[in-house]
């Protein structure tokens, strides 16, 4: 699945969580620069977010970025994008950039989700677990609990108590060395 941004005007912010001195776009802009612009901060779905593999950034009903996304922070309600810029000759860069917005649906939304055929090649990956499986998703259902579970019979002597309060412990140490209250 692939995730449309689109942008507005050019504006200058302060306070940016992603230290950005503004938003927006404007004419001449470069593909970093719309990659810049365009990768967050914004409200996404949390069903969604974990199978969006690419993200186009569109201005002026016209795609100016395409980048693969490999991870995403989290900034309050809304989220941002980690990923690289694609360049010519990916079937996703060749067949987007410059071209009209594939996700023009009417709606006043500036995020959109949609399924592109020429992602389709890209969406398949090993499960996290180590199965051997191939998903869409970083683990197939209940996989997740299959790797959990493997490390905590290796390092906590299957005692998943054990588990809960060292990650307690690590999360509350992290945050004194921060200095942030542990929650």
């Amino acid at each position: 699945m692939a995730v449309r941004f689109r942008l507005g005007s050019y504006t200058p912010v302060e306070g940016d969580p992603l230290g950005r001195s503004s938003v927006g776009f404007f004419p001449r802009m470069t593909e970093e620069e719309a990659w810049k612009a365009g990768r967050g901060c914004w409200k996404m779905s949390a069903e969604k977010l974990p199978r969006v593999r690419f993200a186009l950034v569109v201005a002026e009903g016209a795609v100016r970025a395409v980048a693969e996304v490999t991870d995403f922070t989290a900034h309050g309600d809304r989220v941002a994008l980690e990923g690289s810029l694609l360049g010519a000759g990916h079937p996703m860069y060749d067949a987007y950039i410059g071209q009209p917005d594939p996700v023009d649906n009417g709606s006043m939304n500036p995020v959109g989700y949609v399924a592109l055929p020429e992602e389709q090649q890209f969406l398949m990956r090993a499960c996290a677990c180590g199965c051997g499986a191939t998903s869409e998703r970083d683990f197939l259902p209940g996989h997740e609990t299959r790797a959990i579970m493997d490390r905590v019979r290796e390092h906590f002597d299957g005692n998943p108590l054990k588990f809960v309060q060292w990650i307690d412990n690590t999360l509350a140490s992290a945050a004194i060395v921060s200095g942030r209250q542990p929650s």
